[in-house]
């Protein structure tokens, strides 16, 4: 049961897909997509491509543990559940 819950949450390729298509669907995502792309912009023409560039690599490390901590966690918590179920 442990393979098939890791399968099903962590070895899934279809994933990111699934999430850019639903993310694509909400109009507050597709707002500060677009604020976003607007102040990246701004802020390579301040700062340079290069910089910026940096910034945004390191932001974006920064974000992606961050909700993989959050995405663990929930994970931790579906697994409790699923085994207080099997144990039902």
């Amino acid at each position: 049961m442990n393979e098939m819950i890791k399968t099903l949450f962590l070895d899934n390729p279809y994933i990111p897909e699934q999430i850019y298509t639903f993310c694509n669907r909400l109009p507050e995502f597709r707002d500060a997509e677009k604020r976003y792309n607007t102040r990246l912009k701004h802020l390579e023409a301040q700062l340079g491509r290069a910089e910026a560039s940096d910034l945004e690599e390191v932001f974006a490390d920064y974000l992606a543990q961050y909700v993989h901590a959050y995405y663990l966690f929930g994970l931790s918590i579906r697994q409790e559940v699923l085994f207080a179920l099997e144990q039902a």
